[in-house]
């Protein structure tokens, strides 16, 4: 281990007589930057060197520090240019403080000593207290007595902390910004605390009478982060104050009135009522009492409060008997109508003298109307009517009527009209922005569209670029008619004769000086159909209508045949299973006895077209054999059809029914 030791010294010796050879100079890498600690904690003081050459060495206060196993150690390899110092358990008293790395110079002749900047190790103490102050004097009771709608001026402040806490101001869990910056100075003595002031220059409002003003401060050291001081608001304001009404129905000399003055005032306030125009007190109670109230309590009583910061506002109340409604009006109305702008709002009050308070209704009568008709409660009940966005559409007469009820019976006043007239941009009839219209090709047809402005417009039509103007023989532009409703126009444009040609766009522009509208009507021109056309359509039709008749006829006479002849085959074949005819076999057929003459004569109606059998193979001839000869009857013989039968008809009997008939 010695030898190792030696060795190392001496490739270190060597290596600094190399770097000092070549000149090559030691630097520091990295310094030590201000660190934090909490009591009995660890801190790692920075310092790494290139090209080390020299020892290192720390100090603390301009004094030097030894390296001390369990207190004071590297923290990494000093040989290898990491001359970084452990600082373990902490203390405030030895180790907080201005910490500098120095190497010395690389040879006794070099220059290269080195001296890092001092950096601050913080040894991290809690704040022992904190405080609220107002008036330069701490609050013993806790609570700050402050006026509202006035700066007031609140110091915060902490001691023994280290670093010096970061301290809020909150007004309940709201925190509140100070118009100051915190200050902080050092204490005097060991401790190395500090002393932290944060001043709150504040306006409190009287909703914040109670509430809980806070000063927190924030701290590592601390076991829950902050330490807060409390101070109750104790907050001084002007009276205000509010007034309840005298009840709806009051009746004359049967009624007792009660009316509440209530104030809101810190300190407490005391209650003035006077009657309007009388110098003198009513009464100094917040409650005025009428006790059988007569017409002469009738009129405008005031109420105000007062404390030692000053007075309220004064609020009035009005008491009166009942009365039906007189003086109905709108207010502002004259002989003049009431004017107004096309998009724009108005507004009508209506006033109306009478006890208990009238309700009010609004009514419209626009020009073409008989009767003036009730607007909805959602547009206009009670004394105001606000009308937005307005248009021409309502222009009219608007009235309001007061009513109130005495005893049970509801009286009734209207107000003289309200005319109401606007003034705008010319506004075009929604149904006549933009249609299309078919014209029969050479008739005449007048193109027209409504609108309305005010004031005065002027007008044109258009034809694509084309301005149609008067005088032209084809198109005639007609002067505007007035409509039922005022500054509405009816504009028209004639055509004489439409052709072809004429089929296209039209475009009607209107302006005044309040702005512009157009129309676009879209003209088609429709070519009436020729007579040959519609005759040769009509006569198809007919044809078919003749076609489907006959087929469905021929199909209808095709189905009753079918249905008779398989009738008679089956009543034949009935009459050989019921054992109705009595025969014998005489060289194999069956001859019917004389007896059965209802069976001879039933198939002497037979014929061949009747059985609807195969023809022959001598083209449907049949001869009759001897036998037949013999009977002087016509024989029919059918020849083997799908299904395999002979049907022998002799002298009127039918003989050798091989099988059973189908029907």
């Amino acid at each position: 281990m010695k030898f190792k030791g030696f060795f190392a010294m001496l490739a270190f010796a060597l290596n600094c007589d190399a770097l000092s050879l070549r000149g090559i100079k030691q630097s520091f890498e990295k310094q030590a930057t201000e660190t934090e600690v909490n009591p009995g904690g660890t801190a790692v003081m920075d310092c790494k060197v290139i090209n080390k050459g020299g020892s290192c060495v720390w100090q603390k206060d301009r004094r030097l520090i030894g390296i001390y196993p369990g207190k004071y150690e590297w923290s990494g390899d000093p040989e290898q240019g990491d001359c970084s110092l452990k600082v373990l358990s902490a203390r405030a008293d030895l180790d907080d403080g201005l910490w500098e790395c120095q190497v010395t110079a690389s040879t006794f002749d070099s220059v290269d000593y080195l001296n890092s900047e001092p950096a601050r190790l913080i040894v991290r103490a809690p704040p022992s207290s904190v405080e609220i102050y107002y008036n330069s004097s701490k609050d013993s009771a806790a609570i700050v007595t402050v006026n509202s709608e006035t700066k007031n001026r609140i110091k915060c402040i902490s001691e023994e902390g280290n670093p010096p806490p970061s301290l809020l101001w909150f007004l309940g869990n709201q925190q509140i910004d100070s118009a100051y910056d915190q200050s902080d100075d050092p204490l005097d003595g060991l401790s190395k605390g500090w002393r932290s002031i944060l001043e709150l220059d504040y306006t409190f409002r009287k909703d914040d009478n109670g509430k809980m003003l806070r000063c927190v401060a924030n701290h590592e050291a601390l076991s829950e982060k902050t330490l807060e001081a409390k101070a109750m608001l104790n907050v001084q304001y002007v009276p205000t104050i509010s007034i309840s009404q005298a009840p709806d129905d009051i009746e004359e000399a049967n009624d007792s009135v009660f009316v509440t003055c209530v104030a809101d005032a810190n300190p407490p306030a005391t209650i003035i009522w006077r009657k309007l125009g009388s110098p003198e007190i009513v009464s100094i109670q917040d409650k005025l009492e009428f006790i059988q109230i007569n017409r002469t309590n009738s009129g405008t009583y005031t109420c105000e409060a007062k404390n030692e910061l000053g007075a309220s506002e004064v609020i009035q109340v009005e008491i009166t008997v009942k009365y039906p409604p007189n003086d109905v009006k709108i207010e502002g109305v004259t002989n003049a109508p009431v004017t107004g702008v096309v998009g724009g709002s108005v507004r009508l009050e209506c006033r109306a003298d009478s006890v208990p308070k009238p309700h009010f209704s609004w009514f419209r009568k626009t020009d073409g109307q008989k009767e003036a008709i009730l607007i909805g409660e959602k547009a206009g009940m009670g004394e105001y009517l606000v009308l937005n966005n307005v248009s021409y559409r309502d222009q009219g007469e608007y009235f309001c009527e007061a009513s109130n009820k005495i005893k049970g019976n509801i009286r009734k006043a209207r107000s003289k009209p309200a005319i109401l007239r606007l003034s705008g941009p010319p506004e075009i009839g929604p149904r006549f922005s933009e249609r299309t219209i078919t014209v029969e090709l050479g008739k005449d047809t007048t193109i027209h569209v409504e609108f309305c402005a005010e004031p005065a417009p002027h007008h044109l039509w258009r034809m694509g670029s084309t301005v149609i103007t008067e005088g032209n023989g084809k198109f005639t532009p007609l002067a505007l008619v007035p409509t039922r409703r005022p500054s509405c126009y009816e504009a028209k444009l004639a055509i004489q004769r439409v052709e072809l040609e004429d089929a296209g766009t039209y475009e009607f522009h209107v302006d005044n000086s309040r702005g512009s509208a157009h129309a676009t009507i879209s003209l088609r021109v429709a070519e009436p159909v020729p007579l040959t056309a519609v005759v040769a359509v009509i006569t198809g039709c007919l044809v078919f209508l003749i076609l489907i008749t006959l087929c469905l006829l021929y199909a209808f006479r095709s189905d009753r045949w079918c249905f008779r002849v398989k009738d008679e085959l089956k009543s034949s074949a009935d009459l050989l299973d019921n054992g109705k005819l009595n025969g014998h076999m005489k060289n194999g057929y069956v001859s019917a006895s004389s007896s059965q003459s209802s069976v001879k004569s039933k198939a002497s109606d037979l014929r061949y077209s009747d059985l609807q059998l195969p023809k022959s193979s001598n083209n449907g001839s049949m001869r009759s054999k001897a036998d037949q000869v013999a009977h002087g009857l016509p024989s029919v013989t059918a020849i083997p059809s799908p299904k395999p039968e002979i049907i022998h008809i002799t002298n009127g009997s039918i003989s050798n029914l091989k099988d059973k008939v189908d029907v």
